[in-house]
């Protein structure tokens, strides 16, 4: 059963063809910045696109990628100036971009229907340049509660790779099964997305899937009014059957969802994340050895219990280890071992990290 959609914001939610909007940002930031402010920033920008890393945000990456390249301008004037351009030149790009009408109706409409809804667009902005878009197209967040918006300061990956789909699902506590991906960029939200098991809808021509993509396949093609028309008034939504599980599937998975657990836990400044950090670690090893039961193997790695005197920080980089090395594992094995029960451990694994995240978020929300 389908309960959560994510949107797509340039280009599907608001009109704003992404490569002519790159091209007119850059212009104005150039314009704004010091040419010793704006080129590291271009080549930060680059940089947080690849693998991901679990343990450290992508505006974390960013920061670590530009540091080396401000030479004398110090971090606070380099964020003085970036928050300068945000609040005086980025407006004039609305320009550029047209509001489409049926992108509020279409929100509302899903939000009516139960549905929960995200904003999936490639988090390579902040958040206030993502809200002043989402803004520009009429759905702006103080008026439509999201339960997620993706950008820089949040995700941990970018949406070229399954894992941004699964860090996404993760926090607002979805499975692929559960899910449905809307957006214009074939390679950005079609592709990475199927490969996580969601089922998608692309904003583009019927018939016009690119042959490069082997057997992937949208779901639905067309228009945001013919999306809108499917979802709100012909019950496309609740006719989609989920996706079987594969193994290709679940190295992104638990990978997604382990860093959406590891923001929760520092988003949310949980007060004993020493003892927790150490449970979730005996909880890897435990799992990996059930996985190897099931696989007819042994598991690798240390079985003991973790030092509890472990700080939370060194804690958070041995979760991320352990996930690792139970990931490497799966990775190796023969295909022929990955039975239906294999299969189900491993997705257990992902769903009680959306266990502990709901837990950790409840408990933000009871001390707030």
């Amino acid at each position: 059963m389908i309960t959560t959609i994510l949107l797509d914001l340039d280009d599907t939610l608001l009109g704003n063809p992404t490569a002519q909007f790159v091209e007119n940002y850059f212009a104005a930031l150039n314009r704004y910045l010091p040419a010793s402010i704006s080129r590291p920033l271009l080549d930060a920008v680059r940089a947080i696109v690849g693998q991901g890393d679990p343990t450290r945000t992508n505006i974390q990456r960013f920061y670590a990628a530009l540091a080396a390249e401000l030479g004398d301008v110090s971090p606070e004037a380099f964020q003085a100036a970036v928050s300068g351009f945000y609040r005086e030149a980025y407006p004039a790009l609305r320009a550029g971009t047209v509001r489409r009408p049926i992108a509020r109706r279409l929100v509302e409409g899903l939000l009516a229907r139960g549905y929960t809804l995200v904003v999936a667009t490639n988090p390579f902005f902040p958040r206030d340049a993502v809200e002043q878009r989402l803004a520009w197209a009429g759905v702006p967040v103080d008026e439509i509660p999201f339960a997620l918006v993706t950008h820089l300061e949040n995700m941990h990956f970018t949406k070229e790779r399954p894992e941004y789909y699964e860090e996404t699902l993760a926090r607002v506590g979805a499975s692929a099964a559960q899910a449905v991906m809307v957006g214009d960029d074939w390679f950005n939200d079609i592709v990475p997305a199927w490969r996580a098991g969601l089922r998608t809808f692309w904003i583009g021509t019927p018939g016009a899937e690119p042959e490069t993509s082997g057997p992937i396949r949208a779901d639905g093609c067309g228009s945001l009014d013919d999306f809108a028309r499917a979802a709100l008034d012909e019950g496309w939504l609740s006719r989609l059957a989920p996706r079987p599980v594969e193994p290709q599937q679940i190295a992104p998975r638990l990978m997604g969802s382990l860093a959406a657990l590891i923001g929760m836990l520092c988003e949310t400044g949980e007060s004993d994340r020493t003892a927790l950090l150490g449970d979730l670690i005996a909880r890897e090893r435990a799992v990996r050895a059930r996985l190897a039961t099931l696989a007819g193997g042994d598991p690798p790695g240390p079985d003991a219990t973790p030092d509890p005197d472990t700080g939370p920080v060194d804690g958070v980089a041995r979760l991320a280890a352990e996930r690792q090395m139970t990931i490497d594992w799966l990775r190796r094995l023969d295909p022929a071992a990955w039975t239906d029960g294999l299969l189900a451990e491993a997705e257990r694994l992902a769903a009680a990290d959306r266990d502990a995240i709901a837990r950790l978020a409840a408990d933000g929300d009871r001390q707030a």
